[in-house]
């Protein structure tokens, strides 16, 4: 009869001890079911933060682009300039004008109009705000 009493015993101690292990896993699964569920979630977030990144960084490479091209542009449109002064230096340093306006003075008044309406409106095509807007096409 004791070792009926004593098995018995070792079963319900057997019994219960599986009963809380059972649990303890359950808990155990549980918990790590969170935590993956919150990886996952993590991870969507990064994914979207990443994919607005890379979509910043491509339109700021687009614009780097386009201003790299607006400086050539402009530097094509300095160098014309130097050579256009460095050609009218040139034509100045020839010519002896205060001469020709002594002996001239009509030539050089008209010369000289010519030349400064021209000038003005190449300044009024430089300071135009709109000059970099894009024209659309008209087809």
């Amino acid at each position: 009869m004791q070792i009926s009493l004593v098995l018995g015993f070792l079963l319900i101690v057997t019994a219960g001890g599986s009963y809380f292990y059972i649990n303890m896993q359950k808990a155990q699964l549980a918990q790590l079911q969170v935590e993956l569920q919150t990886a996952v979630n993590n991870q969507q977030v990064l994914e979207s933060a990443i994919a607005q990144q890379n979509a910043q960084l491509e339109q700021q490479l687009e614009n780097q682009r386009q201003n790299q091209v607006r400086i050539a542009a402009l530097s094509e449109i300095n160098d014309e300039a130097r050579q256009e002064v460095t050609a009218m230096r040139n034509t100045f340093a020839r010519h002896d004008l205060n001469n020709l306006a002594i002996a001239k003075p009509g030539l050089i008044q008209g010369v000289v109009n010519r030349g400064t309406a021209r000038v003005h409106q190449q300044f009024v095509d430089l300071t135009n705000p709109g000059q970099f807007d894009e024209v659309p096409d008209s087809e």
